[in-house]
């Protein structure tokens, strides 16, 4: 599919969190093999804690040992304007960054050749809004002293540049940046995005330039998804089944782009039944453009979804016929 060539059915894959088994590098590991044993999907995006990528600036959390249980976030570096000034470039090869990339590594060697792994890579106006306490204040912040996050955006791009080149060189087939909700009109405007997100956002994927599936995730509803139309990555993915969203159909008639779409984890995937699940999935691979459609959820699906219905899903996508 990426080379646009023939393919006998869309590919698939779905991602989630282990909440009691993501909290070093190696359970990360265990976990993601495990998932993968299970599933078999067709390729694996390594859903790493969802703090990894601020805890080396000075975010403190409450891990989970509990399966059900999200971590708690005990402490925040910013909390003004002021603040933004702290945040310096890292290294990368230490901390939690270290650690994470550690596990990416060890994950792809076990993998396999045939598994092509895509490490989770949060854009850099998602990685500043993670280090404030809430997503309200950091808007207030953003209102406030515009020109300030800048010098912080600086310093995490230039980090996850290096970052993303080391997951690049050894061997992952690309990265899945995702904007988490920062790209929706619900937070901010377009025009804060194009200033805040898209020149820090095309700097991390022109270090990732080196591999050849790399995707953009445009997170929640009401999404900018039609900014992100001319990124230099080849697959787009996004939920469009939540509210002020573009469906697939509509979203083929202004990229050409490959997309990663096609199941609502929050709704049909999480309550079924198998047959909600089955004709949601076959009306999305009729929507989209032959040859463009790779099966996955709108977002991490729900920790508390039966297997019965992911096996489901997937059967539905192996078992597609054009």
């Amino acid at each position: 599919m990426l080379n646009g060539e023939d393919i006998d059915r869309p590919p698939v894959s779905a991602w989630r969190h282990f909440y009691d088994k993501e909290n070093s590098r190696n359970d990360l590991v265990n976990s993601m093999l495990a998932f993968q044993a299970k599933f078999d999907w067709d390729f694996i995006k390594i859903n790493s804690r969802a703090s990894y990528h601020v805890e080396d600036w000075g975010v403190r959390l409450k891990f989970s040992s509990e399966p059900l249980t999200k971590p708690v976030a005990l402490h925040f570096p910013v909390s003004n304007n002021s603040d933004w000034a702290k945040i310096k470039p890292l290294d990368w090869r230490r901390g939690a960054l270290g650690e994470n990339l550690s596990a990416g590594e060890e994950i792809l060697s076990q993998a396999g050749a045939e598994v092509y792994c895509l490490p989770t890579i949060f854009s850099p106006l998602s990685v500043a809004a993670d280090m404030i306490e809430s997503d309200d204040r950091f808007i207030d912040l953003l209102n406030q002293a515009p020109t300030k996050i800048h010098g912080a955006l600086e310093a995490i791009t230039e980090t996850f540049c290096g970052y993303v080149e080391e997951f690049i060189r050894m061997g992952m087939a690309g990265i899945f940046l995702a904007t988490t909700e920062w790209a929706s009109r619900r937070m901010i405007t377009e025009e804060q995005y194009l200033e805040f997100g898209r020149p820090y956002d095309l700097r991390v994927l022109k270090a990732a330039c080196g591999g050849f599936f790399n995707v953009t995730h445009v997170c929640n509803s009401y999404n900018m998804l039609a900014l992100f139309r001319d990124y230099p990555a080849p697959v787009l993915s996004w939920n469009p089944f939540e509210t002020g969203n573009l469906q697939i159909g509509q979203a083929a008639q202004i990229t050409e782009k490959i997309f990663l779409t096609g199941i609502d984890q929050d709704s049909v995937l999480l309550r079924g039944p198998e047959e909600a699940i089955v004709k949601q999935v076959r009306n999305s691979i009729s929507e989209a453009p032959p040859g463009r459609f790779m099966a996955g959820p709108g977002c991490a699906f729900r920790v508390d979804t039966p297997d019965v219905n992911l096996f489901a899903y997937a059967d539905a996508v192996k078992g597609w016929k054009p």
